[in-house]
Formats: structure tokens, C-alpha cells, sequence
């Protein structure tokens, strides 16, 4: 629920906001909606794709709490600048942060088989804690002699370690399993994964290493290496996509194809890095990358991920013994095409905006991007439904 409602806080501001309010933003698009989503979503998910129960579901109810509490003062310490709130509430969520990947971390102990989605979940699980307790120190670092030098390293390090490391390696192994569950995908080639898998490991480190060393080389190096990553992602989407008996490829799976395309052009802006001075530049390309390939691969995800569990869960035991209502009726496979096309059209426009520095073009496609999220929720709160869902959460599910 909460990785559902922060999406429309976000697109609000659009790009116009810059300092303490542009990062808490930031922050609330990727603490409050994303990675809120992708949590809940991942232990949905666990039982489906590992066939595996999570480790325990009373530590993970607690924790939601911990990470909706801390996630919320996070954001507003972040937009105040207020320290102590940064030190306490960013100290809560990478403990909060760290239980949530120990607790899949320890359901994914239990999994039958160790392949290459089982690689890139677990990997993912590895790079979150890491990513979280890199922030922390960005937040401790102006008040440590040791590490006030390092602070752009740092914040390479935090942002290549999520976005690269955790969404970036979740979204390209849960597609192993989604992404042939929907279109009814069998047979289909599994080779070169595990290069898929090389590729994007040497990426996230040959980029923080050049981070930290200033070695131009070493960064275009990660960004050959992230072109062959999601070169490689979507030559599986292609052979996963080409086996398909489900002829028709709907507007939400298109999405993720073009998050993928995004992500392919996002990593390019490293090859180029020597050559890249202008920060707007830079977040043109963090826009897109954040954006394009995160957002819009969730948001194409979601709107079959949201309908398939909560059928799984009022409807699937009825199923058969009465009439009850098919996963199409919760929510029209057609009905995200305009606000999928919308955000993609916004997106390019508010990167393009943000890269030439046109204000007018930032704030116009910042505008569509927003519009575009709201309807999102509304669309996945309408499948939710709240008068529902107060009833379940009060029944302990």
C-alpha cells in the first residue's frame, strides 16, 4: 500500500525540485515506492517462482513497520536537512533494510533449485544491505575526517549499488519466471545467462571502481559491461517472447520491453563518461536510468503482478465452487496502454528537458510523468480495493 500511494507525491514535484526536496523525493519514488512494492511483492513472490515459504512472516510484519516508520522520517529529514532525523531514521531503515534481506535471504536457503534467477534474487539481496549502509555512511561522512574526501565516491557507490546492483538484478531474474508465466512461454533458450550474470556483476564493480580511482577507463569498461548486460536481457526477452502461446504480447509486457531498451541506453552514458562534464547531463541519464528502466519495468510488472496476487488471494479457493470474477475482470489487459505511453512520451520528454537544461521541456514532461503515476495508482488501488483490504489486514494476512 504505501509503495502504491508514494508514487503520486513524486510526480507532483516534478523536476523542478533541487536540494534537500529534490533527494527526499528521490528517495520517496525509490524507499517508498519501489523498493516498498518490490519487498512486498518479493515475498508474494517467493512461494511462486522457489516454491518456498517465507522464512518467517511474523519478523517480516514487524519489519514493515520499521521500514514504513523509518522510510517516512527518512523523507522528511531529508527534506528539512534536519540531522539527527537523517542519523536516527536513516540508521532504523538500514536496520529495517538488512532484516528485510536476511529474511529472504533465509527463505532462499530453502529453494529446490540454484539457478540463474535463484543467482540474480539472491545477488540482488546481497547488493541491498550493502547499497542502504553506503547511504548511512554518505549521511555520517561531512563529520569523519576519514571519509569527507570520498563523498562523491560514496554516492557513486550508493546509487550503482541499488540501482544497479539490487532493482537492477531483481527485475532481470524475477523476468526469468514472470515474463514466461504470462505469455505462456515454453521452451525456450536459456543459454548465455550465466554471462548475463558475469556481465552484470563486472558492470556494478568496474563503476565503482573507476569511482573511486578516477580511472576513465575503468568506468567505460562498466558501461561495455552494463551494454552487454541488458544487450544480453532483452536477447532472452526475445527468445522467451518468440516461444510464446499467447500470440497477442500485451501493453504491460511491451513496457518492460522498453525498460529494458532504457536501461541499455542508460548504461551507454558510462561509455561516454570521459567525455560527459555537465552534471544536468548526468541527470538526464540517472533520470532515464531511474525511470525508464526501474520504474517503467515495475510499473509493467505491477499491473500483472498486483491482479494475479490479489485473485490468488480472495478469488483462487472459490474458483470452480462458485462464480467469481476472472484476473481480466480486476483490471482490462488494454487499460494501461495510454498511461504506459504516457509516462514513456513524459519521460523522454523530461530527460531530453533535464540534459539540455530547458526548463519548460522538464516541467511539461515532468507534468505528463505525473499524471501518468496517478493514474497508475489508481488503477492498481481500484484492483486492491481499500474497503477490502482493512477487512483482510485485520484478519492478520
Amino acid at each position: 500500500m504505501p509503495g502504491i500511494s508514494s508514487f503520486s507525491p513524486f510526480g507532483d514535484s516534478r523536476a523542478a525540485c533541487s536540494g534537500g526536496a529534490g533527494i527526499a523525493l528521490t528517495h520517496l519514488l525509490t524507499l517508498g515506492s519501489l523498493l516498498s512494492f518490490v519487498m512486498g511483492a518479493v515475498y508474494q513472490l517467493e512461494s511462486v517462482a522457489f516454491l518456498i515459504p517465507i522464512a518467517s512472516e511474523q519478523a517480516a510484519k514487524w519489519n514493515f513497520w520499521l521500514y514504513a516508520v523509518s522510510t517516512a522520517g527518512l523523507a522528511a529529514s531529508m527534506a528539512a536537512w534536519w540531522n539527527p532525523g537523517l542519523l536516527l531514521s536513516g540508521a532504523a531503515a538500514t536496520i529495517s533494510i538488512g532484516g528485510y534481506a536476511g529474511i529472504v535471504s533465509a527463505s532462499l536457503k530453502k529453494a529446490p533449485n540454484r539457478d540463474a534467477m535463484f543467482r540474480f534474487v539472491r545477488s540482488a539481496h546481497v547488493y541491498l544491505p550493502l547499497a542502504v549502509t553506503v547511504g548511512w555512511l554518505l549521511i555520517v561522512a561531512p563529520r569523519v575526517p576519514g571519509l569527507r574526501n570520498w563523498i562523491e565516491a560514496l554516492l557513486v557507490t550508493h546509487i550503482v549499488l541499488a540501482a544497479g546492483g539490487f532493482f537492477t538484478f531483481l527485475i532481470i531474474g524475477f523476468s526469468f519466471k514472470l515474463l514466461p508465466m504470462f505469455t505462456l512461454s515454453h521452451g525456450f533458450s536459456v543459454r548465455l545467462r550465466d554471462w548475463t550474470f558475469g556481465f552484470a556483476h563486472a558492470a556494478i564493480w568496474l563503476i565503482i571502481l573507476g569511482a573511486w580511482t578516477h580511472v576513465a577507463p575503468v568506468t567505460v569498461l562498466g558501461g561495455i559491461a552494463g551494454l552487454a548486460t541488458f544487450a544480453l536481457h532483452l536477447f532472452h526477452l526475445r527468445e522467451i517472447l518468440a516461444k510464446r502461446l499467447r500470440k497477442k504480447i500485451e501493453p504491460t509486457l511491451r513496457a518492460v520491453i522498453v525498460a529494458g531498451a532504457a536501461g541499455l541506453i542508460g548504461s551507454a552514458g558510462f561509455i561516454l563518461a570521459p567525455g560527459i562534464r555537465s552534471p544536468k547531463v548526468w541527470a538526464g541519464v540517472a533520470a532515464l536510468y531511474l525511470l525508464g528502466w526501474m520504474t517503467l519495468a515495475v510499473m509493467g510488472y505491477a499491473y500483472k503482478i498486483v491482479p494475479f496476487l490479489i485473485w490468488t488471494r480472495r478469488y483462487s479457493q472459490r474458483a470452480g465452487k462458485e462464480k467469481v470474477p476472472l484476473i481480466g475482470d480486476l483490471i482490462s489487459p488494454e487499460q494501461p496502454r495510454p498511461v504506459l505511453w504516457a509516462f514513456a512520451v513524459g519521460l523522454i520528454v523530461l530527460t531530453a528537458g533535464i540534459a539540455w537544461m530547458q526548463s519548460w521541456a522538464a516541467a511539461a514532461g515532468g507534468t505528463v510523468v505525473s499524471l501518468a503515476l496517478g493514474v497508475f495508482c489508481f488503477h492498481l488501488l481500484t484492483v486492491v480495493d481499500l474497503g477490502k483490504i482493512g477487512r483482510e489486514m485485520r484478519g492478520n494476512d
